[in-house]
């Protein structure tokens, strides 16, 4: 096994994969974030030396190559769960040909290292010990990163388990980590909030912004069939109480009172659902999902999500809390207006380009939509403007802002 090696006047960034090298299923935010960010170091994009690292507790940290990232990188959200332990157990066999021992061998961390860590929760409680222990060892500077803590600020919406992982994890952060990134102002204040609620000296905090070029915005082919056959306004996020999907129902229900089914355009909303939405899905389908003019998506892969994009009237966004908001990001970079709350990070993410409300002021966010559904010249000079002065923070640049977050860290 490689041992620790001196520590060089030029730093490594460690970036930890071990929140994406088993994971299987439909790719959610943090995933999204994760891989982006690592996509961006393949490409070169941070000021530093950067590698990559994940975690087995018989073995420690260990490295995986470039090549074996990317590979990674391109089943990510396309594999089932008995091809992704293929995969990694592929990787594995081929690390152990090149170096002809029974084990990966330790990654080379050096005293003066960063060890960033995207994730949430991917080091189960049972293996933390073994994780300090290790950065300890080593002399590792470990970097976490705070998305948000709104369980623990908005305790109704999760259960005691969600509740309790969260404060685990962020405990752990706060004690283990020389510097803890967060997405937003937002998420910074509230991460200061957690460490003095739990009497933890707060480590070093800093705010990077993330990326929000998921997908590249396409033009659609002349003649191509439409996306939708009827107009669409676009709300893409989990089916969750604080997105606040209810307060749109109204919203929908008074248009269709006022203006009648023709003249209303269909709400789509693509995301699956998520825990304590069962009495709202009930109304809905008790309504008739308002004559059809309620679309839910679900498994949209990320082009089908740019023809939507390009295609919407304009996008909505009435969450009750976020740490950041990525399709808010998404909309604008494809350039469409967004209607959105004025809650916690959002106005961060969309500055002066969204028109915001209250969430729970149903009243208000009726009057924004009522005059984004039916004044095309709103829109047209809301995209115009949005195409002029919209600048989204693209995954390199995250990626090097941490850098830089990094090599500024006391």
């Amino acid at each position: 096994m490689q041992t620790t090696r001196p520590a060089s006047p030029s730093p490594t960034l460690w970036y930890d994969l071990t929140a994406l090298d088993r994971f299987v299923g439909n790719v959610t935010g943090i995933q999204r974030a994760i891989s982006a960010v690592a996509r961006a170091l393949l490409d070169g994009a941070a000021p530093m030396p950067a590698r990559f690292c994940t975690w087995r507790k018989k073995m420690g940290f260990f490295e995986v190559s470039a090549a074996d990232t990317a590979a990674l990188l391109g089943t990510l959200g396309r594999r089932p769960r008995s091809d992704a332990n293929e995969r990694w157990e592929k990787i594995q066999r081929r690390i152990r040909r090149r170096i002809g021992v029974a084990h990966p061998p330790v990654a080379p961390l050096a005293p003066g290292d960063f060890l960033v860590n995207l994730g949430f929760g991917n080091h189960p409680d049972r293996h933390r010990p073994g994780v300090a222990d290790f950065l300890a060892k080593h002399g590792t500077r470990y970097v976490g990163f705070i998305y948000d803590v709104l369980p623990l600020r908005y305790p109704e919406w999760w259960s005691f388990e969600q509740q309790a992982m969260t404060r685990d994890w962020f405990a752990f952060t706060g004690r283990h980590a020389d510097l803890v990134l967060c997405c937003s102002e937002a998420s910074r204040r509230d991460a200061k909030w957690f460490f003095d609620r739990e009497a933890i000296p707060s480590p070093a905090l800093a705010t990077v912004r993330l990326g929000g070029d998921f997908v590249t915005a396409r033009t659609r082919n002349a003649g191509t069939a439409p996306v939708r056959p009827r107009p669409f306004v676009l709300y893409v996020s989990s089916l969750d109480v604080r997105k606040n999907h209810r307060t749109l129902f109204q919203v929908w229900k008074r248009l269709l009172a006022k203006h009648g089914a023709d003249a209303t355009p269909d709400l789509v909303c693509v995301g699956r659902p998520a825990a304590l939405v069962d009495d709202f899905l009930t109304e809905v389908e008790n309504a008739g999902r308002l004559g059809g003019r309620l679309v839910f998506l679900q498994g949209v892969d990320d082009a089908k999500l740019a023809d939507l994009y390009e295609a919407c009237l304009f996008t909505v966004f009435p969450s009750i809390a976020e740490g950041w908001g990525i399709p808010v990001t998404e909309s604008l970079s494809h350039g469409k207006y967004c209607v959105a709350s004025g809650a916690s990070s959002l106005p961060e993410v969309g500055g002066d380009l969204c028109d915001y409300h209250d969430p729970l002021d149903v009243g208000a966010a009726f009057r924004l939509i009522e005059r984004a559904c039916f004044d095309a010249e709103l829109r047209a000079a809301r995209e115009a403007r949005i195409r002029a002065c919209f600048h989204g923070e693209s995954w390199n640049e995250c990626a090097a802002s941490i850098a830089r977050a990094l090599l500024a860290a006391p």
